[in-house]
């Protein structure tokens, strides 16, 4: 006898969930052990995981490891964050093409936090402030970009349009404003355009970790309004929801999840957008179950371009490191180019 649709999303969930974190802790480990010494996984695991329970690490690997811990952890957050904003993203708008960095938010939040830079110099040591003022970058993008979609009919395809036609734009900006930043703060300006976990440090994490946990901690209080919206604003409204409150509501949190990863990393792109997509095939779209499994893909999604570019950089013997955006565009510009043709073809 077949199980009933909701019995079987909650075996799907629990199923994926299960591999998703085993997959994610195994992952992080690998990205502990990695680096210009290269360390066993398994004493790294011993170390980190086992040693409250009074496991005694060798060779000094857990000073080691945990000199690397803030770079995995900051590849965890912003993985996450971006991923649960690409989702909101893509519920509001309707669109399963939208995500911070097409949508132009990720352009603008860093052209405001470089202009920030250059007016406040001291802006950077005020973690903070810098998420604000990257807030309100991301959220003037995400009305740019609406506001301009309107102008062209609404649309999907209007909407993408005038998402790349923002992220151009911010983009070009961005890079002017960057270059002044780099003679500020002295660091290569492309790592604050193509996003970098490298730069984190230890005491950046709370002001990181902080941030993205309370927000995230809000969308469980949109999980049924937001299931409601996904079939129109008239369903939505005969089940006694708001549509502007949701959608206002949505966009609020996804603007606060992308100006934090844009504060400390930069940007990093189509994390947002293949999330959100690989959440749903596994679990389908009911938020409830989406979201959990969407933070934890674009968690380890993240992880893994982080480990890519570690051995990129370990293997070419290169001064400098590989931005960590450039592993992502690589890997999502061809997911971008099929969820397009899929969108034409329907």
């Amino acid at each position: 006898m077949a199980l009933p649709l909701y019995e079987r999303r909650v075996k799907h969930f629990f199923a994926s969930l299960i591999i998703l974190v085993t997959l994610l802790l195994f992952t992080f480990t690998l990205s502990l052990s990695i680096g210009s010494a290269m360390l066993d996984p398994v004493k790294v695991f011993k170390a980190i995981f086992l040693k409250p329970f009074g496991y005694s690490a060798e060779d000094n690997i857990d000073v080691i490891a945990m000199l690397r811990l803030s770079r995995a952890l900051a590849s965890l957050f912003c993985g996450a964050s971006l991923a649960l904003a690409g989702l909101l993203m893509q519920t509001i708008t309707r669109n399963p093409l939208a995500d911070p960095y097409i949508f132009g938010l990720s352009s603008t939040a860093l052209t405001a936090v470089a202009l920030g830079i250059i007016l406040i110099p001291n802006l950077m040591v005020y973690k903070v402030y810098m998420i604000i003022v990257s807030f309100l970058g991301a959220l003037a993008g995400y009305i740019l970009t609406l506001s301009l979609s309107k102008l062209g009919g609404g649309s999907s395809l209007a909407m993408v349009l005038a998402g790349i036609a923002i992220a151009s734009l911010f983009s070009g900006v961005s890079h002017i404003l960057l270059y002044i930043v780099q003679q500020i703060v002295k660091t290569p300006y492309v790592y604050l355009l193509m996003g970098s976990v490298s730069t984190v440090l230890q005491r950046d994490l709370l002001f990181l970790a902080l941030p993205t946990l309370l927000f995230a901690a809000l969308i469980p209080a949109l999980f049924k309004p937001l299931n409601a919206y996904l079939y129109g604003d008239e369903y939505a409204k005969q089940l006694g929801f708001n549509p502007t409150l949701v959608r206002d509501s949505a966009a609020f949190i996804a603007a606060l999840l992308t100006a934090i990863t844009i504060a400390f990393v930069g940007i990093v792109g189509f994390i947002g957008l293949a999330a959100p997509h690989i959440a749903r095939f596994l679990v389908g779209s009911d938020h409830r179950f989406a979201a959990p499994i969407v933070a934890l893909v674009g968690a380890l999604l993240t992880l893994l371009a982080d480990i890519v570019v570690k051995l990129v950089s370990l293997f070419a013997g290169a001064v400098g490191e590989l931005p960590l955006g450039v592993v992502t565009a690589v890997i999502g510009a061809p997911f971008l180019a099929y969820l397009i043709v899929k969108k034409v073809r329907e």
